[in-house]
C-alpha cells in the first residue's frame, strides 16, 4: 500500500509566493503545501549523533539544528577549551596518553 496519493489524482497548484507550477512530486509528498521549494521557509537541516544514558542503558539520540546551529557546534567543539592544553605544549619526554589534549588541574598553575 502506498502511503502517496497516485500522481494522477494531484491537483495542479501554483506557488502562493511566486506564481510558477509547484513540482507534481512536492504535492504528492507533502499534500496541502502551497510553496514551491525555492519559496518555503524551512531550510536545510544538519544531525548529530549523542551518545545518552550510562552503564547498559545507553542510546544514540540524533540532534537535529539548523545550518547556524550547526555552525556553533562546530566552533564549539573544535576550539580548545579553558582547562585543556595542546601536546606541543607539553614537555616533550612526558608520554601523554589521554589523546591529543591534556586535562591541567587548576591548582597546579
Amino acid at each position: 500500500m502506498n502511503m502517496y496519493p497516485p500522481t494522477d489524482t494531484i491537483e495542479i497548484m501554483d506557488c502562493i509566493k511566486c506564481n510558477k507550477r509547484i513540482p507534481p512530486k512536492r504535492l504528492e509528498i507533502i499534500p496541502g503545501t502551497k510553496t514551491c521549494v525555492n519559496c518555503s521557509t524551512e531550510s536545510a537541516k544538519r544531525g548529530i549523533p549523542v551518545m545518552r544514558g550510562t552503564g547498559d542503558h545507553t542510546w544514540v539520540d540524533l540532534e537535529v539544528m539548523t545550518q547556524e546551529q550547526y555552525d556553533q557546534y562546530e566552533e564549539l567543539t573544535t576550539k580548545p577549551s579553558k582547562r585543556t592544553k595542546p601536546t606541543s605544549d607539553l614537555e616533550s619526554d612526558t608520554k601523554n596518553l589521554q589523546g591529543p589534549l591534556k586535562i591541567i588541574d587548576p591548582d597546579e598553575e
